[in-house]
């Protein structure tokens, strides 16, 4: 169809040496590009200090077994964690207030991404963002997931948000896939190799920022994500 034109171009012509880049999942007609972080929750009685960071010897295993079973932290079930913004994170741990925030945390189970709350906040801020609005989608080729989709329709017009979190969460929004609105204020992209990716223009950044109910990051053209 004429609307995904452009879009396939795109698309086509990717440059996989800029896989660590936005400009090279949200086309340049979206100037403005932002990360949609998802939610982390913490325990918030956790002992971060007497978790061992290393796990090699036999004593710093054993801590570790002890301290995850006291809290109950194999599964790592949402309700044990409280949500929390990647700010409270950044000073909880000292380090830089980021994308890059939770990368610069030691791994550990007193942390974790809160996945049913995320998903649900951008439902929520989709259909804020939607409103009155027709939506369209593309699915993107992908070498890795063809045999797994080679069934699945690549083209949506008139979209609806329930069809299509029915498709990404099937696929734990691993598609290579670009949400669009028909208006082309703003795009919503997922990949596999990149994390959920808010594009639009220039001159609705305020208004889209109020809307989204997850945290947003900037990023430049030149400017890593990871």
């Amino acid at each position: 169809m004429k609307i995904f034109n452009d879009f396939k171009d795109f698309y086509n012509n990717q440059n996989s040496d800029n896989w660590n880049f936005a400009k090279n999942y949200i086309p340049e007609i979206f100037e403005s590009k932002f990360i949609i972080h998802w939610v982390y929750g913490i325990i918030e009685k956790f002992p971060f200090e007497k978790y061992p960071l290393k796990n090699e010897t036999l004593e710093e295993q054993n801590k570790r077994v002890r301290i995850e079973q006291e809290f109950n932290v194999l599964l790592k079930k949402e309700e044990l964690y409280k949500p929390i913004s990647i700010k409270y994170l950044s000073e909880k741990f000292n380090v830089e207030y980021s994308q890059k925030t939770v990368e610069l945390i030691p791994e550990n189970p007193g942390i974790h991404y809160l996945d049913s709350l995320s998903i649900r906040k951008l439902k929520e801020s989709l259909k804020e963002l939607s409103q009155n609005s027709k939506l369209n989608l593309l699915i993107c080729e992908n070498e890795e997931y063809d045999y797994y989709t080679s069934d699945l329709q690549k083209e949506y017009t008139n979209i609806t948000l329930e069809k299509y979190f029915e498709i990404q969460e099937l696929y734990s929004f691993q598609l290579d896939t670009c949400l669009f609105e028909e208006s082309l204020n703003w795009c919503l992209t997922t990949a596999e190799n990149a994390p959920i990716l808010l594009g639009c223009k220039k001159e609705l950044e305020s208004e889209i920022e109020q809307k989204m109910n997850l945290e947003l990051f900037k990023v430049e053209n030149e400017q890593e994500m990871y």
